[in-house]
């Protein structure tokens, strides 16, 4: 006799485990691409096949189930405020832990697919910016997490880069999904790819954009058994800006596709635009 536990199918975890080998799926090619062009001094690998990956790595992960999971907390938590539905926030807690545990086991992959090349590389396991000097000035810590340019005077011109470039993924993301748009982008997965090919291209040299909590901090928590704790205290505690500087980017993106430019039903801020309009509406008419 089949037992049928209520909550407990294939069917209930399907959203989570969606999420979960979405977000890997992105770290083991994003994170992956990056540890070859660096272990390889970028004879396996250019900035260009690193933003082409990325870019792939993201479309790909939207083939992993219907609806495509969002594999970004940032994105999860602007859309439950923002676009709110039916048990949206009931199974937000699930989806985040799924995000930020697929980013962690990809990661973990990655390493050990590349640890005897990141032995001979880096033998040291340094960090960018941190206490351990390497004598070949190597810094295999970038490969699992980012870290900021040097050159920046402080975390808030850092901050502002990945606002920035959160800000283009949710505004884009929202147009592209938009039924609006429907007859315009009928690979809405293709879209993406060629979003994040120009976020990566145009905006992703300075803090290597994150634009993703999950990719950022999932790998960045493996990488701390690998590295220790100066993986979160480097660069001013740098780990801050792409755990929360997306969440904010994404707001802002998502404010102004949806303030000026979005049609349709359930959104709050189009709503309360329109509520404002009606109201101003009548009181002209008196």
């Amino acid at each position: 006799m089949r037992l049928h536990l209520s909550g407990l199918s294939r069917r209930a975890f399907k959203p989570y485990v969606a999420e979960f080998l979405g977000t890997a799926l992105i770290i083991v090619i994003g994170d992956g691409v990056v540890a070859q062009a660096l272990l390889s001094d970028y004879q396996y690998g250019t900035w260009l096949s690193i933003n082409l990956a990325w870019a792939a790595a993201v479309c790909l992960s939207g083939y992993i189930a219907d609806p495509s999971p969002a594999s970004n907390p940032a994105i999860s938590l602007v859309m439950a405020f923002v676009r709110p539905q039916p048990d949206q926030w009931r199974k937000l807690p699930g989806k985040l832990l799924a995000q930020f545990l697929g980013g962690f086991v990809g990661a973990a992959i990655v390493y050990i697919n590349y640890r005897s090349a990141i032995l001979d590389w880096d033998p040291e396991y340094t960090i960018p910016g941190g206490s351990i000097l390497s004598p070949q000035g190597h810094h295999s810590a970038g490969i699992f997490s980012t870290y900021p340019a040097s050159f920046f005077s402080s975390n808030w011109e850092a901050v502002f880069s990945e606002v920035l470039g959160s800000a283009v993924l949710m505004f884009g993301s929202l147009s592209v999904s938009d039924p609006a748009n429907a007859h315009r982008f009928h690979s809405p997965q293709f879209s993406m790819f060629v979003l994040l090919l120009a976020i990566g291209a145009a905006l992703g040299w300075q803090t290597g954009y994150a634009i993703n909590p999950a990719r950022d901090f999932g790998p960045r928590l493996f990488s701390a058994i690998l590295y220790g704790r100066e993986v979160f205290t480097a660069a001013n505690y740098y780990f801050v800006v792409p755990l929360f500087a997306p969440v904010a980017g994404c707001f802002v993106g998502a404010t102004v596709y949806d303030s000026l430019l979005y049609e349709g039903d359930g959104s709050r801020i189009a709503d309360a635009l329109d509520k404002a309009e009606d109201v101003d509406g009548e009181l002209r008419l008196h």
